[in-house]
């Protein structure tokens, strides 16, 4: 390519550059979903019909905190998680601490799941992961849950033990030749979500809106009325 060839294009990716600028709007954008994308290693929870387990990287985000209190919001449908002390009122232990290093643990709570499953309209052979966003506030460090955007897994049947008859056997074995197997491994997402890429850019930035007064953020940010003064 030469040096007059070189001018032309130039000309051309300014050219175009600068039609993008003028004419540049965030009208039909979506911004896309950290969901959809891979997050190993990104703070979540598993909710079972039977438990809840927080996984290491949320454990680890929560320096030195070994009791939470969980708390529901049933209208904005979030979870926010706070430290606390071993006897504080609704105190739970939620990782397994040992000097050289913390884990997560099994929370079992038949009931808190059965109630929160029937507030989400969720189905009880599935378990649902979502992440966490942390942020501070008060001087506080806390854990909020959209539980409206979960990665949902079927669960694997569990062996019923009972006694059955030979033609219940039969009948049984039958269904499952009928029904492919279900993979307990991969995730998907209800259709609302995964129909979009995400939320409309203007919708996006009143939703994550924050206010910071004195290093605070405001509670806004929770409970999602925004509108205090700043």
């Amino acid at each position: 390519m030469n040096e007059e060839q070189v001018k032309d294009e130039f000309s051309e990716r300014e050219q175009r550059r600068k039609e993008f600028e003028d004419t540049f709007s965030y009208d039909g954008y979506q911004v896309v979903r950290k969901e959809l994308f891979a997050h190993l290693r990104d703070p979540a929870v598993t909710i079972r019909s039977d438990s809840v387990t927080f996984n290491t990287a949320c454990i680890n985000g929560l320096e030195d905190v070994v009791y939470i209190q969980i708390e529901i919001n049933s209208e904005l449908k979030r979870m926010v998680i706070r430290g606390c002390g071993e006897n504080d009122k609704d105190a739970l232990r939620w990782c397994i601490a040992k000097p050289d290093k913390r884990k997560s643990r099994k929370m079992t709570g038949r009931e808190f799941s059965s109630s929160l499953y029937k507030t989400m309209g969720w189905d009880e052979n599935c378990r649902y992961k979502i992440l966490g966003y942390r942020i501070e506030f008060e001087g506080e460090t806390l854990y909020i849950f959209d539980l409206t955007v979960p990665e949902i897994f079927h669960e694997r049947p569990k062996k019923v033990k009972t006694v059955e008859t030979e033609e219940n056997e039969t009948a049984h074995e039958e269904e499952q030749e009928q029904t492919p197997p279900v993979n307990t491994r991969k995730g998907f997402y209800p259709d609302d979500i995964a129909g979009t890429f995400g939320l409309p850019v203007e919708e996006h930035r009143k939703s994550t809106e924050v206010k910071e007064m004195d290093g605070y953020v405001s509670y806004g940010m929770i409970t999602g009325n925004n509108t205090g003064n700043s």
